[in-house]
């Protein structure tokens, strides 16, 4: 443990970040799940419909994330000398070496040509706005180089956000207010902006773009905030009946939102999703029961991030190495196609966290260190 690390102080403490890590496992596994639709749809139409729903493990990554990043500024603030400063520094060195590593690694499998994020081709804009992570502004480059880069531009926005949230979101009442304010300040942008960008851009790409774009994501991080108010505030952390109450609700909103379209007009799905995830962020906090937390769930959280930028490449290879007969069941061969793409694909990601991940973090450490002392 680092000099500037906080020291944990207890055993819940420990439990704390365990079950963060599984969380950040979950999520992983939700996007695994239904990228491997795209690879072979199973013929179970309840399969699908729960499959289709794991895209927005992204949003569990949100909360898991604002969630984290607020409970670190609370500790390290009272640690270090720049704790802004050293925050930046800290989430540039964990988040850009692989994310680098990534766009030239899709460049070299996927070409520079016309795609559906880029359908005139890619080129010196989608580029540059990527390396600044300032694609999540543009219709044409918020995907345009790698197909989950939109996730990477909207999280890198919102860290330069934290310092001033961290000071105005003092309570609970305070981040309820930040969901609200953000759910409607998304509803008045997409009004205003959708039918200047429309005049410009195909109508299937604005209307995919105003659903990933940063505002559309600031209410799902202000449920990470949410969550993290309750913790602070809460002296006893282990609560066995209330986290196993909580866990069960979370799992039956899942469930109850797989159909809420009569809904949509006014919250957006992954909304009712987020309030999920918050939940279940919750019901593992007060029981980190050993079923869901646990060295494996864990360990897919650790190495989580290259899973996210590995798995499809690795799924779009299986396909040529394992073309599986069409007698063999659409179901069965989702399953097969699944497990061995999150075993491949997390043997993959275990070696860049290695050797990419862990070198980008000791980095940043080290000018930590050196700007601290």
């Amino acid at each position: 443990m680092s000099a500037l690390e906080p020291p944990m102080k207890n055993q819940v403490e420990i439990n704390r970040y365990e079950f963060i890590d599984a969380l950040r496992g979950f999520a992983i596994l939700m996007v695994i799940f239904t990228h491997t639709t795209l690879i072979v749809s199973p013929s179970l139409p309840l399969l699908r419909l729960v499959a289709s729903r794991g895209v927005y493990g992204v949003q569990l990554f949100y909360v898991v994330s604002a969630l984290t990043l607020f409970l670190s500024t609370d500790q390290r603030r009272r640690v270090e000398k720049n704790p802004t400063l050293n925050f930046f520094i800290r989430r540039f060195f964990r988040i850009a070496p692989l994310f680098y590593l990534a766009i030239f690694f899709y460049t070299l499998r996927f070409g520079t040509g016309p795609n559906y994020w880029a359908p005139n081709g890619i080129g010196w804009l989608q580029y540059l706005s990527t390396v600044l992570f300032l694609n999540g502004w543009h219709p044409e480059a918020i995907n345009a180089i790698i197909p989950l880069g939109w996730s990477i531009a909207v999280e890198m926005t919102f860290y330069l956000m934290i310092p001033y949230l961290y000071k105005i979101l003092k309570d609970k009442g305070a981040t309820l207010i930040f969901i609200v304010v953000s759910l409607t300040l998304q509803k008045i942008l997409v009004a205003l902006y959708e039918p200047f960008l429309i005049q410009y851009f195909p109508g299937y790409l604005v209307h995919r773009y105003f659903d990933l774009w940063l505002f559309s994501q600031l209410p799902i991080f202000g449920l990470g905030v949410l969550a993290y108010q309750v913790l602070r505030q809460r002296e006893r952390a282990y609560d066995k009946i209330l986290g196993g109450a909580l866990t069960f609700a979370a799992l039956f909103m899942f469930a109850s939102f797989l159909d809420v379209s009569s809904y949509q007009n006014l919250i957006p799905i992954y909304f009712f999703y987020g309030l999920a995830f918050l939940t279940f962020t919750l019901g593992l906090y007060f029981n980190p029961n050993k079923i869901l937390v646990n060295p494996v769930t864990r360990w897919i959280g650790k190495v989580s991030y290259g899973l996210y930028f590995v798995h499809y490449p690795v799924l779009l290879q299986i396909k040529l190495w394992f073309p599986l007969d069409a007698y063999f069941g659409k179901t069965a061969q989702f399953a097969v196609y699944f497990i061995a793409a999150l075993i491949i694909s997390s043997l993959v990601a275990a070696i860049t966290y290695q050797f990419v991940e862990v070198y980008g973090m000791n980095l940043g450490k080290k000018i930590i260190w050196k700007l601290e002392h």
